[in-house]
């Protein structure tokens, strides 16, 4: 107890002064300051004794967190002064370790803080960064895919007419890189779903065998032009029909023999698909896809994956780098594994596993695509197209004119598209989402809301937009349209959205 009571005593000290500042008694427990001597000398905080002597209300003052040299150290005190009659007692209370504790605490606190803040200010700058990359990338791909519209769709068209053989030749190098473009298109925007967390996988039952086929019929004809071998086997064991994302699975192989035949110039590539396991209702299928192309160096192995990873100086060999990294990203959404094994001027394998489920009772057979056809009249149908790009214009009714069945007026914005069926009846309207002044969006609003007229506000409407995501077809269908179609498309396929409209409509 004497030594807690020492250790106390230590930490303060005593002094009395005269009025004149001379120190009379100190105990020299924290400092040792001589008895005689003048305080003012000591610090300048003393010179607030004579201020406070004049002061005849308050005789008693406390001064927190003064600081005081000692023999070197330094010392924070708390000072508390009481004036009587005859002299100035003052006593020093030392919290040095207290306050360098609190000190610390406090920077601590306020580092927390700016660490926080720092945090808070780059994920705000990384999603104003996201917000723009996905925002640039919807106006390139709009911007992009509506004069590509107009290429494709002229090609096909002039495909269809009297060419010479060289005429021909120049067709067809259009549209093998037209689509090229398209595909690149459409890799950006797979990326940036994916890295945005957009990207939605679907289970779905599909005939297993006709997605391979599929493969096997479009890449043959590839193979026939490089003049390799390409060959895919089944595993016979493989159910008929099988439960996954069917559209994610064709686009990962997909990718995988692009690649394979993009860097192969002779030998062979084959696709292998075998089953790993089967236990109940789930399914793991194995996929191999081995070529004799040019192959990877070890140690590029590590980054195949990467976006934007290139390996080859060839320039006459295309493509953004962005395919594997897709690949990848898809695996890993499937819940799947993917393997590269590769030598150069020998050739690389991909193994990818992929789990599926299957249905134990035979499932009914899959709906064919349902035929439709005009009504039987002599008259032609009238459209009436809402599109303010000049070549999709004529890209659209050159299609319809050319059938033979439709005539078409055109409106360039959702404003004329009003005006034109308050003066005439029409069979289906083509509604273009973008446009100035009143977009595709507001003129459906308008038309199935605003007249009492059944004729007008029935009309079947047909969404046309470069957007491919599947947020924009529900937002076509909630605002009152009763279809979609994205641009590029080809020319059976308009011609068969709007005769489907028009048969059902017919058929109300």
């Amino acid at each position: 107890m004497k030594s807690e009571a020492l250790q106390f005593d230590q930490k303060i000290q005593l002094i009395t002064v005269s009025f004149d500042g001379i120190i009379k008694e100190t105990d020299n427990n924290l400092f040792d300051w001589k008895k005689g001597s003048s305080i003012y000398g000591i610090h300048p905080f003393f010179e607030i004794l004579t201020h406070l002597q004049d002061d005849q209300d308050t005789k008693e003052f406390s001064f927190p967190c003064i600081h005081f040299e000692n023999n070197g150290s330094e010392n924070i005190c708390d000072v508390s002064v009481k004036i009587d009659l005859s002299e100035i007692a003052i006593v020093f209370f030392d919290y040095t370790n207290k306050y360098n504790e609190l000190n610390q605490s406090a920077q601590q606190r306020n580092e927390s803080i700016l660490i926080s803040k720092e945090l808070e200010l780059k994920n705000k700058f990384l999603l104003e960064k996201e917000e723009f990359k996905n925002n640039f990338i919807a106006n390139i791909n709009h911007e992009i895919r509506t004069p590509l519209t107009s290429i494709l769709g002229f090609v096909e068209v002039l495909e269809k007419t009297k060419l010479s053989f060289d005429q021909e030749e120049l067709t067809r190098i259009i549209k093998r890189d037209s689509q090229h473009l398209h595909a690149l298109i459409d890799d950006m925007v797979d990326i940036s779903k994916i890295e945005s967390g957009k990207l939605k996988i679907v289970e779905e039952r599909f005939v297993f065998k006709d997605l391979i086929e599929g493969l096997n019929e479009a890449y043959a004809i590839i193979a026939e032009e490089k003049n390799i071998s390409f060959e895919t086997h089944i595993d016979p064991n493989i159910q008929e029909y099988i439960l996954g994302d069917r559209m994610r699975v064709y686009q990962i192989l997909n990718n995988l023999l692009n690649n394979a035949f993009k860097f192969t110039e002779e030998g062979k590539i084959s696709l292998v698909i075998t089953k790993n396991y089967q236990r109940t209702n789930k399914l793991s299928i194995n996929f191999k896809i081995e070529d004799t192309g040019m192959g990877i160096l070890e140690e590029h192995l590590d980054h195949i994956f990467d976006r934007f990873a290139r390996f080859t100086e060839n320039k006459q060999i295309s493509g953004t780098g962005l395919g594997l990294a897709i690949v990848k990203n898809l695996v890993d959404k499937l819940n799947g594994e993917i393997k590269v094994s590769s030598e150069p001027e020998k050739g690389t394998t991909f193994n990818i596993k992929l789990p599926f489920k299957f249905e134990i009772t035979k499932p009914a057979p899959e709906r064919k695509k349902k035929k439709y056809f005009l009504p039987d009249t002599k008259k032609k149908f009238r459209i009436l197209l809402v599109e303010d790009e000049e070549t999709t214009q004529y890209l659209v009714m050159k299609i319809l004119i050319s059938h033979g069945s439709f005539y078409v007026d055109l409106a360039i914005n959702g404003e004329e598209a009003i005006k034109c069926i308050e003066r005439r009846n029409y069979d289906l309207v083509l509604m273009d989402l973008r446009m100035s002044k009143v977009d595709g969006y507001q003129a459906t609003h308008m038309i199935r809301n605003n007249y009492g007229d059944e004729v007008i506000s029935g009309v079947p409407i047909i969404g046309f937009t470069s957007n491919t995501q599947e947020s924009e077809r529900d937002k076509c269908l909630r605002s009152g349209m009763d279809d979609f179609i994205t641009k590029p498309f080809k020319r059976e396929d308009l011609i068969y959205i709007i005769t489907k409209q028009i048969a059902k409509k017919a058929a109300d």
